[in-house]
């Protein structure tokens, strides 16, 4: 058991690693890209928009720490590229797959007062399924501060992972509300100690508006 241990943080070392550069190669995607968008470059029928979804998204998370409950209020800004503007073979299909970016600064109301912070990067994938209804999945990984102190994780630099899925219920073809669950596991990749890793189940709405 102790001869695996060397290993483990290796293996976990290498995938933080390639967390932080993919995160690094997608801001610089976003960010490059968006310029080109301003000059009316940011692909076809962009109409000078880099984004095609633009929106904001709140919730409520809880989840449980040796302290008690770790609970987050989440105020999250949701940034989103339809990937069909790169990906030809994505054009014909009815479901729309999209890169995002989510910054977010988010008060933590237990315990104590306290707060977190960071960026998310992922794909996000919908489907119509009723009009005006679409199903999403969506997953993203990116750093994460967290001020929380416990005796399960370090506080500081983390790493946030998250998967979740959802409903948009479309107000026009240009806006839609949505509800949805999100679990999210933050840790360090051993880093510091103590890394046991901070899970949370949250439960989100949002609104956001569609640009061509």
């Amino acid at each position: 058991m102790m001869k695996e241990k060397p290993r483990r943080r290796i293996l976990i070392h290498s995938g933080s690693e390639v967390a932080a550069l993919l995160v690094i190669l997608a801001l610089i995607f976003f960010f490059s890209n968006g310029v080109w968008g301003s000059e009316g470059k940011g692909g076809e029928g962009s109409g000078g928009t880099f984004f095609t979804e633009m929106g904001v998204v709140t919730g409520y998370g809880s989840g449980n720490i040796p302290e008690g409950r770790y609970q987050p209020i989440l105020l999250i800004g949701h940034f989103g590229v339809d990937l069909k503007r790169y990906i030809s073979g994505l054009r014909n299909h009815q479901g729309t797959l999209s890169a995002f970016i989510e910054p977010q600064v988010n008060p933590v109301l237990d315990p104590s007062t306290n707060f977190e912070a960071g960026i998310g990067v992922g794909l996000q994938y919908s489907y119509p399924v009723y009009e005006p209804l679409s199903l999403y999945i969506l997953g993203s990984t990116g750093p994460h501060y967290v001020s929380v102190v416990t005796k399960k994780q370090a506080n500081g630099f983390l790493f946030s992972n998250v998967f979740g899925a959802g409903i948009y219920y479309y107000l026009s073809k240009d806006s839609a509300l949505h509800v949805g669950y999100r679990y999210r596991h933050m840790s360090n990749a051993d880093l510091a100690e103590p890394n046991g890793g901070i899970d949370t189940h949250m439960g989100v709405v949002g609104y956001s508006l569609f640009f061509k």
